[in-house]
């Protein structure tokens, strides 16, 4: 199996069925959306191959302050510069990256069952993509890790332009510009990382260092985040050069998560988008920045992340609590979908900043659980929307007794939605904070509000739209089809199935969670033999 470049078929795959799209006319709506169907599903059959041959126990058994990638391709890409083409895969990105294949699969088949405007020009799109999504997971070199970082948002900024209400030309500027400007500082800061890792391996021999964009190179360099010397501003000395580049990455991140106050494009370009959009865009692109902080926050500047430790605890709260009030006050219920995906998303980067185990490894739990419930409430809102005709929750309720259908997984996706034991928001959530404890408690009873409040808005959704009394415009709609059924039906099967058997997430990342969380931990610059353990 090895001696296939099955991680490059994940992104050629894609990029052919694009291709091949090309080759149909654009009256041929059912054989475009069926071989987009076909090319999505090649390549969740190809990512489940990768998990299922995926060497659980490889990580563990790799000692020092490296990342253990399985599968692995590297070849010469610019070799003046050090670039490499390097993909590979662990813990982290391999579930990401069945995410990514699903969510994908889902928007197809959604695409699939529904008239959609020029769906030639649509299907592209969401198959160029994916191909970018998955390589920003695969990627092992940082300059082919921003080249598909930043050649994800040509195709978003088509769709999101192109499809959705009259609004959405403004959201779709609005996120472009926030992600680019991130994007923009995060290119300053692996310019100078790298040239900070050239010039450590200066020597007699080679006075000008080796330049290269490899992630393991750089994660081992003495030179990247050791720095001290800080920066003097109008005469007041502020930060060291690696905190201010940490705090560039961590800028690009923190807008595609979105944290607090860096969110303001997510409720927009939600809004705006319709439900097929979504189910990508929501299911994987904010999960790529929570991706970013541990892939390269946690491991290429161990120093500053300390620093930072509380600034990004902190903003994690804040996104946690202020989302959830903000979810409390919206009648639009895809407004409060959108605002319930920022405080959980709040969550996820509290786990990552506890610097341990625990918080990382929940985390990772919550990334994939968030994946799911927040594409299931996306597409519950779109049926009930294409049903009625509005998003205000004030004009909607009795759904219950003309939609038994989606009553019944409606129910199962509150009870995910707002943590409920035995769904698999609960498993996510409580290793979170646990993890989250062992780095501050005060942080971790702050964050548990959000908790609270998540029972609150989702259950006061479900009440006013399933149990109140029905109106009488509402008599007339029709339940689920049985196409929506059975596109609802495997995510609301993944979270009872995550909720009691969390398990397999758990196996694949436990590896790289330790890696993880000793690079973290570790001094910077420390040598294999002088890194400390992981936290608590």
């Amino acid at each position: 199996m090895h001696s296939i470049p099955w991680l490059t078929l994940v992104l050629v795959v894609p990029l052919g069925t694009a291709l091949l799209l090309q080759l149909l006319p654009r009256t041929a709506a059912g054989a475009i959306k069926a071989t987009t169907v076909a090319g999505t599903l090649a390549v969740a059959g190809i990512v489940a191959g990768l998990l299922i041959a995926f060497n659980q126990s490889a990580a563990s058994s790799t000692p020092g302050r490296g990342l253990t990638l399985q599968f692995q391709e590297r070849h010469s890409w610019i070799p003046g510069i050090g670039a490499s083409y390097h993909l590979g895969l662990d813990g982290l990105s391999g579930w990401l990256l069945a995410l990514d294949a699903a969510v994908f699969l889902i928007g197809a088949v959604v695409v699939s069952r529904r008239a959609t405007e020029r769906p030639k020009f649509y299907c592209t799109l969401l198959l160029l993509t994916e191909a970018a999504t998955a390589g920003v997971l695969l990627s092992a070199d940082l300059l082919l890790f921003y080249l598909f970082w930043e050649a994800m948002l040509v195709p978003l900024y088509f769709i999101l332009g192109s499809y959705g209400d009259a609004n959405r030309g403004r959201a779709t500027i609005k996120f472009i510009i926030y992600t680019a400007a991130g994007s923009l500082l995060m290119l300053v800061a692996i310019i100078y990382i790298t040239f900070q890792a050239q010039q450590a391996t200066a020597s007699a021999a080679n006075p000008s260092g080796t330049l290269s964009f490899d992630l393991q190179t750089l994660i081992n360099s003495p030179a990247v985040s050791a720095a001290q010397d800080r920066v003097s501003v109008l005469g007041f000395a502020t930060l060291t050069p690696a905190q201010w580049a940490f705090l560039a990455f961590a800028a690009a991140f923190a807008i595609k998560v979105p944290l607090v106050p860096f969110h303001t494009w997510l409720p927009d370009s939600y809004t705006s988008a319709p439900p097929q959009v979504l189910t990508f865009f929501a299911g994987i692109v904010s999960k790529l920045g929570a991706y970013g902080f541990i892939r390269y926050g946690l491991t290429l500047f161990p120093g500053p992340v300390h620093h930072f430790q509380w600034l990004l605890m902190s903003l994690a709260v804040v996104s946690i609590v202020y989302s959830a009030l903000l979810a409390l006050s919206q009648a639009d219920i895809k407004r409060i979908v959108a605002y319930a995906s920022i405080s959980h998303l709040g969550f996820i980067v509290l786990g990552i900043f506890a610097l341990n185990e625990n918080g990382i490894n929940g985390a990772i739990i919550q990334m994939i659980n968030h994946g799911i419930i927040i594409v299931a409430l996306f597409l519950v809102v779109g049926y009930i929307e294409e049903r009625t005709g509005t998003r205000d929750r004030h004009e909607l309720s009795g759904l219950e007794a003309r939609m038994p259908w989606l009553y019944a997984l409606f129910l199962v996706i509150t009870l995910a939605g707002l943590g409920m034991p035995g769904m698999n928001s609960f498993v996510g959530e409580f290793t979170i904070l646990v993890g989250a404890f062992q780095a501050n408690p005060v942080f971790t009873v702050l964050a548990g509000l959000g908790t609270v409040l998540a029972c609150w808005y989702m259950l006061r959704l479900h009440q006013g739209l399933m149990h109140d009394p029905i109106q009488g415009r509402l008599e007339r709609i029709g339940d689920l089809r049985v196409g929506e059924g059975l596109t609802l039906a495997p995510l609301v099967a993944l979270m009872v199935l995550i909720g009691v058997f969390p398990r397999p997430i758990g196996d694949v990342a436990r590896g790289n969670v330790h890696q993880y969380a000793t690079i973290a931990t570790s001094e910077p610059g420390a040598s294999p033999a002088t890194a400390s353990a992981p936290g608590p």
